[in-house]
Order: structure tokens, then sequence, then C-alpha cells
């Protein structure tokens, strides 16, 4: 996968985020986090925002990077929330000038950047920020590895990894396995999932400490759910409209992909869940 076919695939699946994900509403692109407060789509979508600001132990004292930051929802609940000083990379311009005009619309225009990059190889100062935050963008890291690096690199002595994302869990697939995990992640524009041992192996290798791992699968499966029941629903509306020439190929394979991410995380190939380590002086 290429930056192209990520910004194309964003700028195709844009309409359906926000038909079925309810988009202007809760400005997610994520999985919601569904607890015993949070049950509904639109609550537990923004809830995952507080989940992973307390793991993260933002303050208002902290510099955060969101890496991967889509319209810039997470920025913008971290910076009206906390009020911690948040910077939003994005390699789509689209979602960057739509997530400043939410900034202004949120009255955090103050405390909220949005900049233009790929994260990982940033342009960002060494040890400038207290916490990096990767929701649900590091997967489109062809190396994973390189990403956990740029972290470490601008984050400050003791600063914060987070990162939510899906990870493969099971490591040996068979070919069934292997083509229903190609039709999701091909469908999102994804590259490839990292391994739980491969992502925990890497930020030791570069020298992270507290190393800690929160499976989360129990949490997004409602919305996991939502998109497979959706999935069903729209694949025939969807294969007439593409042969109307009225939707394209790229917004087919988005409700595919739905279909399988459900089938796949059910099965076990794969998990949801929430990396956290802290860069070390050493």
């Amino acid at each position: 996968m290429t930056s192209n076919k990520i910004i194309e695939y964003y700028n195709h699946a844009l309409i359906d985020y926000k038909r079925i994900w309810r988009l202007d509403r809760n400005l997610a692109i994520h999985y919601g986090y569904y607890d015993s407060e949070n049950k509904t789509h639109d609550k537990a979508v923004v809830n995952m925002n507080r989940v992973l600001s307390e793991i993260a132990k933002i303050t208002p004292k902290d510099r955060v990077l969101d890496a991967g930051c889509g319209i810039g929802g997470s920025s913008i609940w971290i910076a009206k929330n906390i009020g911690a000083r948040v910077t939003g990379l994005n390699i789509h311009k689209g979602q960057l000038e739509i997530a400043r005009q939410l900034a202004i619309k949120n009255r955090v225009e103050n405390l909220t950047e949005f900049t233009e990059g790929d994260f990982t190889k940033t342009n960002l100062q060494d040890n400038s920020f207290d916490v990096v935050l990767g929701l649900e963008s590091v997967c489109y890291a062809k190396n994973k590895k390189d990403f956990i690096r740029e972290a470490r690199r601008i984050l400050k002595n003791n600063g914060r990894l987070v990162v939510a994302d899906g990870f493969l869990q099971k490591e040996n697939l068979d070919v069934k396995e292997k083509e229903e995990m190609k039709k999701w992640l091909n469908g999102w524009a994804v590259p490839n999932l990292s391994t739980l041992n491969d992502f925990k192996k890497y930020l030791k290798q570069l020298k992270f400490t507290n190393v800690k791992f929160l499976d989360i699968k129990k949490n997004v499966m409602p919305s996991s759910t939502r998109m497979y029941k959706a999935s069903i629903i729209c694949y025939p509306i969807g294969k007439i409209l593409e042969f109307l020439g009225i939707r394209n190929k790229t917004q087919t394979a988005n409700i595919v992909s739905a279909f399988y991410q459900h089938k796949t995380l059910k099965k076990g190939l794969w998990t949801y869940g929430i990396f956290y380590a802290e860069k070390s002086l050493s």
C-alpha cells in the first residue's frame, strides 16, 4: 500500500463514515469503547478518547502528538476536555483542513495544530512531546518499527507511547484465513497488521520500558458487529450502484472489509488492544 492508496481510500470512504459511523456527530473514524456507562454508538466512540487519554495519563501540561489524526476528533477531544496542547499529524490534506475547521468550531484552535506529514519520518524536534498517541493509524505503517523508532525520537525522556489498534493474534494462518484477512485489510488500504509478539519486541528493542498490553476485544465488539450488519445490508445495494456508476470499487471494497473485519475478529485471527510504553532514560 502507498500513501496515495490510503488517501484514495479515505476520499471515497468518507460518505460511508458519515452515514454508518455518524462522523459529523462524533468526529470519530475508529471503533468505540463500550462499557457499562457507554452503551450507544456515539457515546462509545467518544469514550475511546477518554480511555486512551487516561491510559496515557494526559494532563493539561502535556504536549501530545496525535499520529494519523484523521479529521482531528481525538485531538479536539483532548484539547477540549483536558486542556493539553495537541499536534495532529496526517498525510491527508483534506482531512487536515476539516480538522482545522472543527477545531475552530469547538473553540480549541489555540490548543491544536494540524500538520501534514508521515508519522514514520516527521520533521518534528527531538524530545519535544510528552505523549505520542496512535489510534487505529499505526496499522497504516508498512514497517511498524519505523513508527516506534520515530515516536521514541520525538518523545521526551519518560514520555508515553499509546497505540490502540488491531494486532494479529494467530501467527500461522492457513490459506483460507490469509484470504479472509486480505479481503479485510486491502479494502481499508492497510498494508499489514503486526503480531502482538512482534510489536512488543520492537518496543523493547527500541528501549521502551514498562510495556503493557490491554486486550479490549470485548469492548470494541459492538462496533465490529455494527459494521458487519451494515455490510450485509449495504453490499447488494453497493454492487448495483457500482454497476450504475454511482459508486466505485473502492467503496464496494470498504463494505467487504466491514464484513471480514468482524468475521476474522470472531475467529480469533486478530484482536484489538492498547499498547502502553514509556521512553527510558538510557
